[in-house]
């Protein structure tokens, strides 16, 4: 039998295989989680630009004339403006945080998924608590007349929203170099071959004072806020 025959005749064995019912089902599933997951995509897109184009609208409708001849949203309509923005802001950016995350704590902890999945749950818990905390200590709750117009309330919107974007970036980078120091130093025990003890030492304090650098960050942004 030449090369010829046994390619003909591998080929033709090939052919007669069924295909795997199960591989087939797996494949649907796919498909259809893609779909799924492109669906929520644009459910959220759409109503992200609802929400913002709603907020806009009642910001323009809600504008007053000042004695002096300026415009001003009134504060309490302002104030729900603002923080309808950063919940929104919050909800849009915490899942896909979570969804990149995911994938980079498992690689970290492959031996122990587990233990990727709760460090992620628990960050998720921390992160919202953060944010939660930034809104409240931002927030505004005098509403009496005053004579700050439309320029200055949107400075302040947008003081509101960088600074909420740059605590989200400040604690997302802290995380990121933090897990690989804390994930060596828990891999390295649980393989019975644990790091010299200096070098833990000086991992540990690296990230420590690299943590309290982005905490002095953040409390500069959130004192700004403030003020």
């Amino acid at each position: 039998m030449n090369i010829e025959q046994r390619l003909v005749s591998a080929l033709r064995s090939v052919d007669r295989v069924e295909p795997s019912a199960d591989l087939w089902s797996r494949v649907v599933h796919s498909i259809e989680e893609d779909r799924a997951h492109r669906r929520r995509v644009v459910e959220s897109f759409a109503s992200i630009a609802l929400t913002v184009v709603g907020l806009a609208v009642l910001g323009f409708l809600s504008v007053v004339e000042l004695p002096a001849g300026r415009h001003q949203v009134p504060l309490g309509v302002m104030e729900l403006i603002e923080t309808v923005a950063l919940v929104l802001l919050v909800a849009v950016l915490g899942p896909a945080i979570r969804r990149f995350g995911r994938g980079y704590a498992h690689d970290l902890w492959r031996s122990t998924p587990e233990t990727a999945t709760a460090l992620v749950r628990l960050l998720d818990v921390a992160y919202l608590l953060v944010f939660a905390g930034y809104i409240l200590l931002t927030a505004h709750f005098d509403f009496e007349a005053s004579t700050i117009g439309v320029a200055r309330q949107l400075e302040d919107l947008g003081w509101r929203i960088g600074g909420l974007v740059l605590t989200m970036g400040l604690l997302h980078a802290a995380t990121i170099m933090a897990l690989p120091v804390v994930a060596l130093i828990a891999n390295s025990t649980r393989r019975g071959r644990p790091l010299p003890r200096w070098l833990a030492v000086v991992l540990v304090i690296g990230a420590g004072l690299a943590g309290l650098f982005v905490l002095w960050s953040i409390a500069g942004v959130v004192i700004g806020g403030i003020q």
